[in-house]
């Protein structure tokens, strides 16, 4: 019956958050020989900056583009390396239906990458001229291995030596896409992207040229089928992917959430004459990975500043912060925490402008020794020892509302390692600490519920400042907490 009883208070004292009346929780619903005695507490925690340096870059969305941060007055730069994924039910005409043809030969009319863009960040000029490359990659990327935000393909041999290479100038608000699109820089309820043509001569790994680069996807499919049975032989035997890099400009950071490999051809099928493409799209199914370049010069004058902490992405900073844990079990090493409750204030920005950078949305708090398991190990928040909540702007402050199980264990293991030996503590001196991460989520809906099936470093362009730090001159950091024991 206790066990039963404890978990009815924590639900009631999480509520009423450490009000004056859970103190007399205990009295109200527990029978007389079985009272529990319900007390409350506040704990002041200890945070600081400390630089991301990288992120695991394992997200379903790209991110492509250079901006000046106006927080920094440095660039931020986003590029990124894509595969294309291919259906197994793809089908093309036979070789003898298609109607442009080369020595023999069918060919595509033409090809082009399309990239799809999301709104971009508030700190973007949609009409700056930009200039970017598209390299064809020399080998597909390693599903086995771990691409982090720092990765740069061009050093890690990835570029194919005298593969593919196209420069694209492009704007966000691209003008010269009449007809296929809405033009108006100010209007982005629509689809924006812009096109790659690849239809220069394109000569291949055993030096065989094609007419442009679609001609040689449809005469390997013609020659090799079984090249297209499904993603994988196709990656590996046609077409490995593409890097995508930003050369010159700076006017436009966003997601690309949707993109393709799309070549035409026409086709004369029963005395019907009609042009026709296919299109293979880079999708999560296979791997896509971001690339980030901060000016590290900036972020660590951003760290250094003791006056607040900082969680900025992407691969910026995130907020470290000291958990008392060792005040908070100091005279109640006996009894159940029942809540415990912490909120981290923001620091408002003075200066506004239509430049300005948003906010973070969901902040992870999980301890500091499994920031990178965490997302290598494609885990999410159980609720017991890593947590995230949503930025609520009515109180300007994230909160979360009951960490009180990742205190318990915080202190459990250091008591248990202590047992084991002396000198645990000082070889884990992060036992007692947390960070504050910016997470992107990707939720499903079932029945009234939303699940979530996937946390990830949130890689757009984002900034805020929260009190803490050494010389935090706003309101300390605090940790509401609610015990419970049993009378004896």
């Amino acid at each position: 019956m206790k066990a039963k009883h404890i978990a009815v208070i924590a639900l009631i004292a999480i509520a009423t958050a450490c009000s004056d009346d859970t103190l007399n929780i205990g009295n109200t619903l527990i029978a007389e020989n079985d009272k529990l005695e319900v007390t409350a507490a506040t704990y002041n925690a200890q945070s600081r900056t400390i630089i991301a340096d990288s992120v695991l870059s394992r997200s379903n969305i790209c991110y492509f583009g250079r901006i000046i941060d106006p927080e920094t007055d440095a660039a931020v730069t986003s590029e990124f390396m894509t595969q294309f994924h291919i259906l197994e039910t793809i089908q093309l005409y036979s070789d003898d239906k298609i109607i442009s043809r080369e020595d023999g030969m069918a060919v595509a009319d033409s090809c082009r990458i399309e990239l799809y863009f999301n709104n971009p960040s508030t700190a973007c000029d949609t009409l700056a001229p930009m200039k970017l490359r598209v390299y064809e990659l020399s080998k597909p990327m390693d599903e086995a291995e771990v691409y982090y935000s720092n990765y740069d393909p061009i050093e890690r041999g990835y570029i194919r030596t005298g593969g593919l290479t196209t420069d694209k100038m492009f704007s966000y608000s691209d003008q010269t896409i009449v007809g296929e699109r809405k033009s108006s820089a100010s209007d982005y309820s629509y689809s924006n992207y812009i096109y790659i043509p690849l239809n220069m001569p394109y000569t291949d790994r055993e030096g065989v040229t094609y007419k442009n680069y679609g001609t040689y996807i449809i005469q390997q499919y013609q020659r090799h089928p079984e090249y297209f049975k499904n993603a994988y032989q196709f990656i590996h035997n046609v077409c490995p992917g593409f890097y995508f890099q930003i050369l010159d400009g700076y006017g436009f950071y966003t997601q690309v959430p949707d993109m393709a490999l799309r070549f035409y051809y026409t086709v004369n099928n029963n005395d019907s004459v009609f042009a026709t493409n296919i299109a293979l799209a880079g999708t999560e199914e296979v791997l896509q990975t971001t690339k980030i370049a901060n000016d590290n010069e900036a972020i660590r004058q951003l760290a250094a500043d003791n006056s607040c902490t900082y969680i900025k992405s992407p691969a910026g900073l995130f907020t470290e912060v000291t958990m008392p844990v060792d005040e908070i079990k100091a005279g109640h090493e006996n009894d159940s925490l029942l809540a415990a409750k912490v909120s981290f204030m923001r620091i408002n920005n003075k200066e506004q402008s239509k430049y300005s950078l948003g906010v973070p949305t969901n902040l992870l708090l999980l301890p500091k020794d499994s920031l990178y398991s965490f997302f290598e190990h494609k885990s999410l928040n159980d609720n017991k020892t890593t947590f995230y909540t949503t930025f609520s702007s009515s109180a300007n402050a994230y909160t979360f509302n009951n960490i009180s199980s990742l205190i318990t264990a915080m202190y459990n293991r250091r008591r248990q390692g202590m047992q084991a030996d002396s000198r645990w503590e000082e070889n884990h001196p992060d036992w007692n600490k947390v960070v504050l991460v910016p997470v992107t989520l990707t939720t499903v809906a079932i029945n009234s519920s939303t699940l979530t099936t996937d946390l990830a470093h949130d890689m757009s362009i984002t900034s805020t400042k929260l009190a803490g730090g050494s010389n935090n001159a706003n309101s300390p950091i605090e940790i509401s907490v609610v015990y419970g024991q049993f009378k004896k």
